[in-house]
């Protein structure tokens, strides 16, 4: 079986999983899309000019889940400049982020355990920022604030939080997979 990612000589990279692989990936992806919908800055109530714009109508403070505020980190140190910084750009990174996670979630749909997914070189760009979204997420719930951090060294196999650290470090092999078959 293939590593889950590789460079083919056509040029595009083929992915194969196992189907617990992929339902993980559909389970985590499913999550993330749930979690971007939450404190999103144009709401219901946006400001239609505002939405054809990609942008929010009103100031945007840093999300108070923490797991947001890690996708979504504050561009300034000051409050207010942030906050407009947010106005500007959280809605349309936002989007970018759900496009990619939905596409991905495409591609997984039907999946079976010997398929091979083939991505173009922008299909596997969203793949790439879709899992390493997904991988910062975790690194949230894990505390892990570096990549100095091994969460391994503070969660053992008795932990409630255990199977999340092999899944961090699973999706951190499938960013690598994926960016070594980038470069081809």
């Amino acid at each position: 079986m293939l590593q889950p990612f590789e460079a083919h000589r056509s040029g595009r990279i083929v992915g194969a999983f196992t189907d617990g692989q992929a339902g993980v990936l559909r389970f985590l992806l499913a999550g993330q899309l749930a979690l971007l919908d939450e404190e999103d800055p144009t709401g219901d109530d946006s400001d239609p000019l505002a939405a054809a714009l990609g942008i929010a109508d009103g100031p945007v403070k840093k999300p108070d889940n923490p797991a947001l505020a890690r996708l979504f980190p504050d561009a300034y140190g000051d409050a207010d400049e942030a906050g407009e910084f947010r106005r500007l750009t959280e809605p349309d990174l936002r989007e970018g982020k759900r496009a990619a996670a939905r596409q991905v979630l495409d591609t997984l749909q039907g999946y079976s355990e010997g398929d091979r997914i083939l991505l173009d070189r922008e299909q596997a760009r969203l793949w790439l920022g879709a899992v390493n979204d997904i991988r910062l997420v975790l690194a949230v719930w894990l505390e892990i604030e570096d990549d100095d951090d091994n969460p391994y060294d503070r969660i053992g196999p008795d932990d409630e939080r255990y199977e999340i650290v092999v899944m961090y470090h699973w999706l951190g092999a499938l960013v690598e997979w994926l960016v070594e078959a980038l470069m081809g």
